[in-house]
């Protein structure tokens, strides 16, 4: 028998205090790019009136926390922060305010089907870039995932570049009647390519039976774009191949060709995707670590029509892909005796002053027990403050020296 007390729900968690560090540090690297690029902070409540998600083709109903306040009215949990944004958008600001460039870090609720370890309140962190319709938005945004995910210490991914109307185009070529279209789609979105494969069987069109059969292997460099170029006749197919490879030259231009692929079987989950479609994975997990594109209709329906684009990163997932001490900033523990006592609180206030994190030890000059309690703490050296002397202990490797509180300082402004 569960004690409830005891334990957390499925799908949400604790956070002790060295994993809320390295969560924390993730965040700010990723805030610290998302302003450098001209982005300002925002925030939605985290709980909102339901009409403010229902319908606008973003995550499914049935995977929404939904409740009843005390006069009846509706509400959910915020499952995405698209949707907030774009109501603060068309109710906070006009035309005349355009462009507009939010940032958020923020919780998410999500229900699972299938919990399978998943979370169910879970961070992300993205930008929204509003009132602008150009592959130069679009680029700049790719160029602040990929900076992103490098501020990180994210070294092995790729982002895979689509655009929603590729395959738009090719199943209108396709001539088929919507039903069968609808299907299509869902099991691309599904990623069922079996199905897929059966229900392209029946479409007359060698050229898109090939394309549609093709698709789980219509992933990599830009030959996958010059390969598919001679099957599709449709005009909606091949400009959005063409503005995947204006995109890419601008990309490339910026020295980010080397992170940057293409899957034209994209389709997006958000079908309220209109154009590009880009999704970020990581060595170390099993999922994507940021999904994004262009949502030029949504912000319409809250009663002011402007484009838009953004994406999200999962930090959750990052943390799976990062390793604690790529991020970890250098910090001292800081032993002493009762003769130096109030140098050591000096030593240790001068660091602080200087954004250094500097703990003073209370366990005595012991250095078993210090090295034990540093460990446990991730603190890189420790300082052992003597009457006419500071000396430097490296955890890693018990090295030692003599330094000065100048030392310290200089070190640190490498």
């Amino acid at each position: 028998m569960i004690i409830s007390k005891l334990h957390t729900p499925e799908g949400v968690k604790d956070y002790l205090p060295l994993e809320l560090k390295f969560k924390k540090k993730i965040e700010s690297n990723i805030a610290n790019v998302f302003k450098n690029y001209g982005y300002l902070p925002i925030t939605s409540p985290t709980f909102e009136y339901n009409d403010v998600f229902c319908g606008m083709g973003g995550v499914k109903d049935n995977r929404v926390f939904k409740f009843l306040d005390r006069d009846g009215a509706l509400l959910v949990l915020r499952p995405d922060m698209t949707p907030a944004i774009a109501r603060i958008a068309a109710t906070a600001y006009s035309k005349k305010q355009l462009p507009l460039k939010f940032y958020y870090i923020e919780s998410m609720f999500r229900t699972n089907e299938n919990y399978q370890g998943k979370l169910r309140e879970f961070t992300q962190a993205g930008i929204e870039f509003l009132g602008v319709n150009s592959i130069e938005a679009d680029a700049e945004v790719v160029s602040a995932a990929i900076n992103s995910l490098l501020e990180v210490g994210v070294k092995n991914f790729k982002i895979d570049l689509g655009h929603a109307s590729f395959l738009k185009g090719v199943i209108e070529e396709s001539a088929i009647d919507n039903e069968m279209a609808s299907e299509i789609q869902g099991n691309i979105i599904k990623k069922n390519y079996v199905a897929v494969n059966e229900l392209a069987e029946n479409i007359e069109n060698d050229n898109i039976k090939y394309i549609l059969k093709e698709l789980p292997l219509l992933i990599g460099d830009l030959s996958i774009i010059d390969k598919v170029k001679t099957k599709v006749t449709n005009k909606k197919s091949l400009e959005s191949l063409n503005y995947l490879t204006e995109l890419y030259s601008i990309l490339k231009e910026m020295g980010f060709e080397k992170y940057v692929s293409f899957d034209l079987g994209v389709i997006g989950s958000m079908d309220y995707y209109t154009g590009l479609i880009f999704r970020g994975y990581a060595k170390g997990s099993g999922a994507s670590v940021l999904d994004g594109g262009r949502y030029d209709n949504m912000v319409e329906k809250f009663g002011l029509a402007m484009p838009a684009v953004g994406f999200a990163l999962k930090v959750n997932e990052l943390m799976k892909t990062v390793s604690a001490d790529v991020l970890e900033d250098v910090s001292y523990l800081v032993t002493f005796d009762n003769c130096n006592r109030t140098k050591a609180f000096k030593l240790a206030d001068e660091l602080r002053k200087n954004n250094i994190l500097a703990e003073c030890s209370y366990l005595g000059k012991d250095k078993s027990k210090n090295v034990e309690y540093a460990l446990n703490k991730n603190i890189s050296y420790i300082l052992e403050v003597e009457e006419d002397t500071i000396n430097l202990v490296d955890i890693n490797n018990n090295a030692e020296k003599t330094v000065t509180v100048d030392f310290l300082l200089a070190k640190e402004a490498k």
